[in-house]
């Protein structure tokens, strides 16, 4: 082999390539080589009350010197100082109406060199009355009871903080109680004032990872008639004298409406029908359930089955106009008279005395 001839050949080739490079780069290298620093990582972003916090963890780099904070398509932007104390760095960014935003954090050195542009991109939310708006105060069930108003509260997850119940006792004092817990529970004020009808609930959130505390507000209402009750009475079914009244017997009133109250058994169907007994065994009127609608003064003006009236079996609801059919709230108790029909004609009359518990 000619090695002359073959070290030629190879000088050429290598200055061609060699110019080929050295175009394709020339656009980058043409004000001198770019130097970027260690761009910021582990971004988040927790959302607050028309403002965001962003925190990062630095690059350690030592020559950085501060980071700028882009947003809004670059045309806000807020400069801070890195922190060396720490390798996590919080900024807040605060007075942003409510609405997502995407945020990009550039470090810069202290030679002006900045890190790669695009490389520490975060969302983030800043939250106002809209959000708030939408919140709901935690969900309770309110009833009556002869130790107080009863509270059933529901479950909730980790962004409830709390609940505060307000109400006034007997001397018209304003009192609050705090529930932080978050499992479903049950509670009663004793020292409510005992025709209180009402209780004022406000609920705490702090969404997830968030940094601002919001509220939902409501006034919870109840009939002072619902509750549990200890119902006994006569039963006279003009149709068939072996039916007679289970009495004494368990109930609920359960509120529907604002003076809407049915009777669920508690004893033995554990639904909204009549418990009764058939030859001394246990039974109930097929598609027949109470339903009471009381006035404001706590009147009972009709009494209707839940399952139409009349229903498929021809069973309807009717108030006997000669009871007392009204719940005395200082008392608790409740009195009423009424039939079930059946096919447009009375056959059972029941007269009861509920006493709350």
């Amino acid at each position: 082999m000619n090695y002359k001839y073959f070290a030629v050949i190879c000088t050429i080739w290598m200055l061609c390539s060699c110019t080929k490079m050295d175009h394709e780069y020339a656009p980058y290298l043409k004000d001198g080589e770019i130097i970027y620093v260690g761009a910021p990582y582990n971004l988040e972003s927790h959302p607050g009350r028309e403002r965001v916090e962003l925190q990062f963890t630095q690059s350690k780099d030592p020559n950085i010197i501060k980071y700028l904070i882009y947003w809004n398509n670059k045309n806000k932007k807020l400069e801070v100082a890195a922190d060396k104390s720490s390798t996590i760095q919080k900024v807040m960014i605060s007075n942003l109406p409510e609405q997502d935003y995407t945020f990009e954090i550039v470090a810069l050195d202290k030679d002006g060199n900045s890190s790669t542009p695009a490389s520490a991109l975060i969302s983030g939310q800043a939250l106002g009355n809209n959000y708030e708006q939408q919140l709901f105060t935690r969900s309770v069930t309110l009833t009556n009871s002869k130790n107080g108003m009863a509270l059933d509260f529901v479950s909730v997850d980790t962004t409830c903080k709390f609940t505060v119940v307000t109400y006034r006792n007997g001397a018209g004092q304003a009192l609050q109680k705090k529930f932080v817990n978050r499992d479903a529970l049950k509670d009663t004020l004793a020292d409510i004032n005992p025709l209180a009808a009402s209780v004022d609930l406000r609920t705490a959130y702090v969404p997830v990872k968030g940094i601002d505390t919001f509220y939902a507000q409501k006034t919870e209402s109840m009939n002072l008639a619902a509750g549990r009750y200890l119902c006994t009475g006569t039963l006279v079914d003009y149709t068939n004298a072996a039916i007679t009244g289970a009495y004494p017997w368990n109930v609920t009133l359960r509120q529907t409406g604002a003076k809407v109250l049915e009777l669920y058994d508690e004893d033995y169907t554990k639904d909204v029908l009549h418990w009764i007994k058939n030859n001394g065994g246990n039974s109930n009127y097929g598609s027949f359930g109470v339903i009471f609608n009381l006035d404001d003064n706590y009147k009972v003006v009709s009494v209707v089955n839940k399952n139409g009236q009349p229903s498929s079996n021809g069973r309807s609801g009717e108030l006997d106009p000669s009871g007392i059919n009204r719940f005395d709230p200082a008392t608790k108790v409740l009195k009423v008279k009424y039939w079930m029909n059946e096919n447009g004609t009375h056959r059972t009359l029941f007269d009861e005395v509920m006493t709350m518990k």
